[in-house]
This record gives C-alpha cells, sequence and structure tokens, in this order.
C-alpha cells in the first residue's frame, strides 16, 4: 500500500513539476512565433511524459500504470497540434525503448490521448478553456484511459474489476483536470500580464497626465507625463505623496478640494485648472477626475486624467484680441463689409454696411440668404430702375455676380450711388466691399458736363453761338462721304452781310457784333431740322448745310431767310437799303452727282454768292455749270 501511494505522488508531483516548470520558464504568450512556443511546450511535456513512464505504480495485482496520458492528452489540448504531437512522438519512441509485452498498448494509449487533446483543442473556443471544457476533457481522459489497460489485462489473466478501473479513471480524472485547469490559469495570468504590460506602455506614453490616487489624495501609479507636469524626478518619485508636496498651498487645497468633489459625486467630472509652481511658472488644464473602484464596486481612489491646455488658452486669447481688433478696424472703416457662405447666406457684415442700407437693415443680419434681402430691397423701393417683369431675372444675375466677382454700380432711391466689389473664396463663399460713391458720381457728372460744354465750345463760334469753321469742315466732309455713297443729296448755302464793313465804320464794332448776332439768329430759326447745321464760315460770311434737300427747298428755305432777316429792318445807313441785307449764293448735289470734295462745292456757293453781290446784292443766287441763276433780287423787284 505504501508503494502505491508512493508512486502516486510521485506521479502528481512530475505532473505539478512540469506544469510549474512551464510557469517559469515563462515562455511567451504574445509576441513569439507560434511553431517556437509549440516545439518548446512539446519537448518540456514529452519530457514529462518519459518521466512517468519511469515511475508506474501498482493499482492491483500485476496491473501497472501511470499518467502518461494525462500528460500527452493536455500537451495537445493545452499546447495545440504541434505541441500535442512532439509530445506524443517523444513518449510513443520511449514506449518503443522500453518494450515489452504491453508495448503495443501502451503505444494505443498514446496515440489516443494525442487524439483526444487534438479534438479537444479543435472544439475549445479559447486558448485558455473554459471550467467545462476541463471536465468534459478530464472525462473523456478517464474513460479512454482505462481502455488500453483493460484489453491487456484481459490478454494477461488480470483481474481488473471495478475495485481497480474506477480508482484508475478517477485519478486519471482529477490528475488531468488538475493539469488543465492549473494551464488554464497560467494562460489566462500570463495574457492579463501581457495585456497590463500593453496598458502600462500605452500609459507611459501617453504625452498627457494620468494617475491614480486613494481617497487620501495620495499617489498610487503616475505616468511620466505626471511626474514632468508636476516637476517631478519621475514616476516613481510621486508613488505616496500628494498635491501638497509639490505645489502651494492654495493651489493643492484647490485641486483636493476637486478630488473631494469627484468622490462624493461618485461619477466623473471635467474642470478646468490653473496650475501655479513653486518656481511661479503657470499652466493651464483641462482635468477629467473619474472615481477609481475595487471589484465589489467600492470606490477606493480617483483616476486623474490632465491635458496641459496653456498653449491653447494662449492661442484662445491671442485670437479673442485679434478678433476684437478686427471687429473694431471692420466698423471703423467707411465702407460696408459684407460676408456670404458657399449657399449665399449672410454670415457677417459690419454696422457700415447696415447703415448703407437702411430701408432692408432689419434683413441684412447673419443668417439671411442673399437673394430675400435682394427681393426685399426692389420690393420697398430701396432698389431702383429694375422692371417688375424683369426682377427674378435681375436677381438671379445677381447671385451669378456674387459667384464670379467683379465690380458693380447701382443707384439708390434716395440718390446715393454705391459700388460693390466682390471676391469669391476657393471654399465658394464670397467677400463684398460696398463704398459710397454718391460725390465721386456727381464729380464725374460734373467732369462730363463741362467735357460737353467744352466740346460744344469747341465747336461753336463765340459770338454768334453758330458752329465754327473747324466744325462746319467737320460735317462738311462727312456730308459729302455720306452723298459719294449714294445717300440722299446736299446743298450749301453761303451768305455774307452787305456791306458789313460800312456797318462797322458808321455804327461801330460793338455794333456790328451786334449785327452779326442778329443775322445769326435769324439763320438758326431756318434751320429748323435737327440735321440742318448753320456755321460761322468767317468774318462777316455765314454757311447753312442742308442734308437731303432738293434745289427748290434750298431755294426756299435761303428766301424765307432774307426775308425774315428784312423784316427785322436793323438800321444801315451805309447800305442803300437802308436796312441790313444779305447776299446768299446756293450750290447743290444731288444723288449720283458724283464725287467732289468740301473745295469745289464751297467754291461753287461762293461762285453764285459773288454773282448775288455783283448783282447789287440782297438776293439769292444758284450756281449752275454755265453761270449762277438770279432767284431773288431786291432790284429786279423794283
Amino acid at each position: 500500500m505504501n508503494s502505491l501511494w508512493v508512486g502516486l505522488l510521485a506521479n502528481m508531483a512530475v505532473v505539478a513539476l512540469v506544469i510549474s516548470l512551464w510557469s517559469n520558464i515563462r515562455l511567451p504568450v504574445f509576441g513569439q512565433k507560434e511553431s517556437i512556443r509549440g516545439w518548446a511546450f512539446g519537448i518540456l511535456f514529452g519530457l514529462g511524459a518519459i518521466s512517468l513512464m519511469l515511475i508506474p505504480f501498482q493499482l492491483g495485482s500485476g496491473f501497472f500504470i501511470d499518467l502518461r496520458m494525462t500528460m500527452i492528452g493536455t500537451s495537445a489540448f493545452i499546447g495545440g497540434p504541434l505541441a500535442g504531437i512532439v509530445t506524443t512522438i517523444i513518449a510513443a519512441a520511449f514506449r518503443v525503448y522500453l518494450g515489452g509485452a504491453g508495448a503495443t498498448i501502451g503505444l494505443v494509449g498514446i496515440a489516443f490521448a494525442c487524439a483526444a487533446g487534438l479534438v479537444g483543442w479543435r472544439l475549445k473556443t479559447k486558448d485558455a478553456p473554459s471550467l467545462k471544457a476541463n471536465v468534459l476533457f478530464s472525462l473523456v481522459m478517464a474513460i479512454g484511459a482505462m481502455a488500453p489497460g483493460f484489453v491487456y489485462a484481459l490478454y494477461q489473466d488480470i483481474d481488473t474489476g471495478p475495485q481497480i478501473r474506477l480508482p484508475y479513471m478517477t485519478l486519471v480524472f482529477v490528475a488531468t483536470l488538475m493539469a488543465c485547469v492549473a494551464l488554464a490559469n497560467e494562460i489566462r495570468r500570463r495574457e492579463t500580464e501581457a495585456r497590463n504590460h500593453m496598458y502600462r506602455h500605452v500609459i507611459n506614453s501617453l504625452p498627457e497626465a494620468l494617475n491614480v490616487k486613494d481617497r487620501e489624495g495620495r499617489f498610487i501609479m503616475a505616468n511620466p507625463a505626471t511626474a514632468t507636469l508636476m516637476q517631478a524626478e519621475n514616476a516613481d518619485a510621486l508613488i505616496g505623496k500628494t498635491d501638497f508636496d509639490f505645489f502651494c498651498q492654495e493651489v493643492a487645497a484647490a485641486f483636493r478640494a476637486d478630488e473631494e468633489k469627484a468622490l462624493k459625486a461618485g461619477t466623473a467630472i471635467v474642470e478646468e485648472q490653473m496650475l501655479a509652481r513653486m518656481d511661479g511658472s503657470r499652466s493651464y488644464l483641462s482635468t477629467l477626475k473619474a472615481p477609481f473602484t475595487d471589484i465589489d464596486g467600492n470606490i477606493i481612489g480617483l483616476i486623474t486624467h490632465s491635458r496641459d491646455t496653456t498653449d491653447k488658452k494662449l492661442l484662445e486669447a491671442a485670437l479673442t484680441q485679434s478678433d476684437r481688433r478686427a471687429a473694431e478696424a471692420l466698423s471703423s472703416i467707411s465702407d460696408g463689409l459684407v460676408m456670404f457662405d458657399k449657399d449665399l447666406t449672410l454670415v457677417f457684415c459690419n454696422e457700415r454696411y447696415r447703415a448703407m442700407f437702411s430701408v432692408t437693415a432689419d434683413l441684412r443680419v447673419p443668417g439671411t440668404p442673399a437673394a430675400a434681402i435682394l427681393y426685399a430691397s426692389i420690393a420697398r423701393g430701396e432698389l431702383v430702375g429694375i422692371p417688375q417683369e424683369q426682377v427674378a431675372q435681375w436677381v438671379d444675375i445677381a447671385l451669378g455676380r456674387l459667384k464670379q466677382g467683379g465690380t458693380v454700380q447701382f443707384p439708390l432711391a434716395d440718390g446715393r450711388w454705391i459700388e460693390s466689389r466682390t471676391r469669391p473664396t476657393p471654399e465658394g463663399a464670397c467677400f463684398v466691399i460696398c463704398s459710397d460713391i454718391t460725390a465721386a458720381k456727381q464729380h464725374e457728372l460734373e467732369l462730363q458736363n463741362l467735357n460737353d460744354r467744352l466740346s460744344v465750345l469747341a465747336e461753336t463760334d463765340s459770338l454768334t453761338g453758330l458752329l465754327n469753321r473747324r466744325a462746319f469742315d467737320a460735317v462738311m466732309a462727312e456730308e459729302l462721304d455720306r452723298v459719294a455713297r449714294g445717300e440722299g443729296s446736299l446743298a450749301l448755302l453761303m451768305i455774307d452781310v452787305d456791306y458789313f464793313k460800312r456797318f462797322n465804320d458808321t455804327y461801330g464794332h460793338g455794333a456790328g457784333d451786334s449785327c452779326l448776332k442778329t443775322v445769326a439768329d435769324c439763320l438758326r430759326a431756318a434751320a429748323r431740322r435737327t440735321s440742318d447745321r448753320a456755321a460761322r464760315y468767317g468774318g462777316e460770311e455765314l454757311a447753312l448745310v442742308l442734308p437731303d434737300i432738293d434745289e427748290a427747298a434750298a431755294l426756299k428755305i435761303a428766301e424765307e431767310f432774307c426775308e425774315r432777316l428784312r423784316g427785322l429792318r436793323v438800321p444801315h445807313t451805309g447800305s442803300d437799303k437802308g436796312i441790313v441785307t444779305v447776299s446768299i449764293g446756293v450750290a447743290t448735289l444731288g444723288p449720283g452727282s458724283g464725287p467732289t470734295d468740301a473745295v469745289r462745292l464751297i467754291a461753287r456757293a461762293d461762285e453764285a454768292l459773288y454773282t448775288a453781290k455783283r448783282d447789287g446784292r440782297d438776293g439769292v443766287r444758284i450756281w449752275e455749270p454755265s453761270r449762277p441763276r438770279i432767284v431773288h433780287s431786291d432790284n429786279a423787284r423794283s
């Protein structure tokens, strides 16, 4: 009986020793090749199987047993296929080496243990099997372990009754279960240790402070970032100490008050803290404090995570100051400024912009679509000059300009002129600067009027108000070009005041100027059409250009002019008529008259005028190729 217990304890000791060796040589679970792990596991358990075969114990008369099947099956079930096969090969080779009558049966048992372990390994869902899986596998091993021995006992005529089978099955079951549970727990421990190592590495790598304190505020864990924040030598230097060991009384008390608040609330809180160190430096922190509980849910301390927000605070302060300065600058500029987003919704405007469009100022606020502002501005009469039937089209064009950019000038109902300059952004938004250009527009209009007046003066005779010689030449060139193209006819009247030198000698040059003005007024009245152009050709000689008129009509106008002037009865003692009269020469060009020039046409009219003066003045002569023809003469009537 003593030898039985010695053998049993020896077998159990070998199983325990192998498991202990595997636990202490610390074959890595993570970060190692699976093949190396399998080989090491298989060799270790193979050596264990050999050790067990060397110390069998007698359970009954002639019935020797050992726990090799526990070692082999557990190797495959826990270690996997490679470990199980390596263990099986080692055990089988040694059993063949031992030889004997039971060698074949022994090999069958070894093969069964390996097969059972491999099937169990395939069916389990985790590296560390559950207690239920361990129990089921142990039962299979216990039942399977009895079969080879039972066959051998029958062959050798050895009694293997219940008094032998049941203890052996129980022994295999217990040994296998103990081995599997121990190995599963070791796997879980190593997995937990590996995870803890990974977590610790992550925590130590964090650039932000992370630590754990007990309920009294003493550090029980801290990462290097915490030590840096608190200006400690390293994280270990914090353990067992409190904030009062590193900060002034005021700061440490404030931190402790936050901790007590979190402990009392039992939930996580976030605080913005100002950290003042002993050396006078300051930092700003965003701190999360969360309860730290034990496995029973009891709060045993606090987890603190602190992020240094000093740079963020300084940046926010700088941005706030910059925004304030920008707002002051935008408010003080004389131009209106408005910004629309990519959907053309107003997102910003200064007060100058709203004051510039006072009628719709209530709508010119962030959140209002640009289309709504434009429609309201038209409906309220702020924008003018837009036909009702074209409002929608005009708004679409205006919105398109906001997307495209450019400069637009437009009037308001109160008489002001606004210039808007739009600049789109790459994101699809746009900035619009609005300037009041009313003064510039008025100056522009005044300048235009001045230019118009200067242009008129440049073409007008200052005494008579008729076209001057330069303007006359330009009109003649234009009209002759038109006639040359076959576009209508042209008549020219050359007019000379009779005995004008005598008038000046008799009445003076001032009266002479008045006389010329009177004659010019009569001539201007004769030029009824807008196309008729009267001019001062030089001295007392005037001219009248009559486009698109035939000879008869030209003669009629000339005669009416003479009659109108006589009717004024302007005294002229130097004339044999006793009044101011004129002599007129007429020359015409009809369609198809062929090309000619101003000099030739004027010469013809002058020739006719000369004839009128030679024939006694106060008359009209028409130029003809043979000679000028008399149309009207006061002498002729006499």
